[in-house]
């Protein structure tokens, strides 16, 4: 029997200790697994694998003890976690995908990815995006301090907050073109993601889309593939 598990969205930071319990609590309730697919966002931010904080050590520890049970560990990065590297992937076993890569899901050919890249009507974050994800960009940051870095970071988080503050009902969902279009690009009729915070198994012409939860001090969110069977469930985490 193969069994797959699928989250996103956990923003794991040193402010949600409940989250980072409730994930080792659903890590300890599917001792079995084949693979573990965290679609980015796992940490609230990441400033480059050279920042070993007490929290990050954890959960580099435990995604290795997942892995050396014979669990294979893959991870897309997301918006906020994008400056994972290759270092923080051998340290905790794991392998970084790219932004789109299609997997065998319940024996269905299936795209996976985090879901930021199908908000196209948000044209001031993709700009941005394009910027953050050069290369360069990406180099230049890291010759900067930790302390500098994590100060930048900060700076990100409270535009993010004013933003949603000043205008709460302005939560950019996907393109329906995007979704069709990379689903076509791909040659699949299935598609799992994250980042809109919006959970659900939505069906179209394009085939089925599957979006899984954010993570809350209250509630959890996965997708299990048992078999051939998919279910995407909650747990309470208070």
């Amino acid at each position: 029997m193969s069994k797959t598990l699928f989250v996103s969205d956990l923003h794991l930071s040193d402010s949600t200790p409940v989250i980072e319990t409730g994930f080792y609590h659903l890590l300890d309730g599917h001792e079995d697994l084949d693979r573990l697919f965290i679609l980015g966002d796992f940490f609230e931010y990441w400033i480059g694998d050279d920042d070993d904080t007490p929290l990050h050590r954890r959960i580099i520890d435990r995604l290795a003890s997942v892995s050396s049970c014979g669990t294979e560990v893959f991870i897309v990065r997301g918006n906020r976690d994008f400056m994972l590297g290759a270092d923080f992937a051998e340290a905790a076993g794991a392998t970084l995908l790219e932004d789109t890569t299609v997997i065998d899901v319940a024996g269905v050919p299936t795209l996976i990815l985090h879901g930021d890249t199908l908000c196209t009507d948000d044209t001031e974050y993709q700009n941005l995006r394009k910027v953050m994800h050069d290369p360069e960009w990406k180099a230049d940051i890291l010759t900067q301090s930790l302390e500098d870095r994590r100060a930048f970071a900060e700076s990100l988080r409270a535009a993010s907050r004013e933003k949603a503050e000043n205008d709460p009902t302005n939560i950019v969902d996907v393109n329906p073109a995007a979704v069709e279009n990379a689903m076509a690009e791909a040659s699949v009729r299935r598609m799992i993601h994250g980042h809109t915070h919006r959970p659900d198994r939505h069906k179209s012409t394009a085939g089925e889309r599957i979006v899984l939860g954010d993570w809350t001090s209250q509630q959890g969110w996965y997708l299990k593939e048992t078999n051939d069977n998919l279910s995407l469930e909650s747990f309470d985490l208070a």
